[in-house]
């Protein structure tokens, strides 16, 4: 009996020493508001990824069912104050190959560059250059917009961080970014979740997003996977977007081993 007390004692002790942990580790005294919200994001719109090159897969579900699988190739291209990522997705089902390429800026709104086959087989047409609100379309039938794919929504106006909040078991930044001219179609806000610790290592960022539509409500979620670690340097294995009122979900994962 005294053996069997004991245990639950630590027991008890150890769960309060958890959640107690858990409160104190998810205190932050950093600014919240629109100016540190503004910072934030512009935090964000700079962060450069590392030049290379990698394959991967868009799957798309329906109702737990795959509907469409496409082979994807990405390019990363620093160069200086700009940077480019480019996805070219594979003519798949008789549909043409389409390729998208995101100009970033650290100090300039995106450009997006599309070009899309008109056939399996036909080659690309000549990119078309798109606006942001342009840009909310799929890149190869996907739940994926191209706008989704540059991060459109750091460049809004409006930007308000919020208190840390723990998401998916870690210590968030919260960044309300609000869109005051939504079109018919897009997103009239984004709630992101920022891992606090790996961004401030310069090593991660969002880990959890939502999206509304323009009449307020919950329109899409998005979310990153897991990570494996190669050359000491974590890279993401694979993320997903849901639309939550199509029931459609997509998977964008990437064959990290593949050269």
């Amino acid at each position: 009996m005294i053996r069997r007390n004991l245990i639950k004692e630590a027991l008890v002790i150890l769960v309060v020493c958890f959640l107690c942990g858990g409160i104190s580790h998810a205190q932050d005294n950093s600014p919240i508001g629109p100016e540190a919200g503004q910072k934030l994001a512009a935090e964000l719109r700079a962060q450069v990824p590392v030049d290379g090159e990698w394959k991967g897969t868009l799957t798309r579900n329906q109702k737990r069912k795959t509907v469409a699988t496409t082979p994807v190739l990405g390019k990363v291209n620093a160069n200086g104050g700009t940077w480019k990522v480019t996805y070219l997705a594979s003519a798949t089902n008789g549909k043409g190959a389409e390729q998208l390429t995101v100009v970033h800026s650290t100090n300039g709104p995106n450009e997006y560059l599309y070009a899309q086959a008109p056939s399996a087989g036909a080659p690309l047409s000549e990119p078309k250059k798109l606006s942001g609100a342009q840009a909310d379309i799929p890149l190869a039938g996907s739940d994926f917009w191209l706008s989704d794919l540059g991060f459109e929504f750091y460049h809004w106006p409006q930007q308000v961080k919020e208190k840390v909040e723990m998401k998916r078991g870690r210590v968030c930044y919260v960044l309300e970014s609000s869109n005051p001219n939504p079109s018919a179609n897009g997103y009239s806000r984004v709630i992101t979740w920022i891992d606090k610790e790996s961004y401030e290592q310069q090593t991660g960022g969002p880990i959890q997003a939502e999206a509304y539509g323009p009449d307020k409500k919950l329109l899409k979620e998005f979310s990153l996977g897991s990570f494996k670690k190669i050359k000491g340097r974590w890279e993401l294995k694979e993320m997903e977007i849901e639309n939550v009122k199509t029931g459609s979900r997509t998977k964008l994962q990437f064959d990290l081993d593949a050269k």
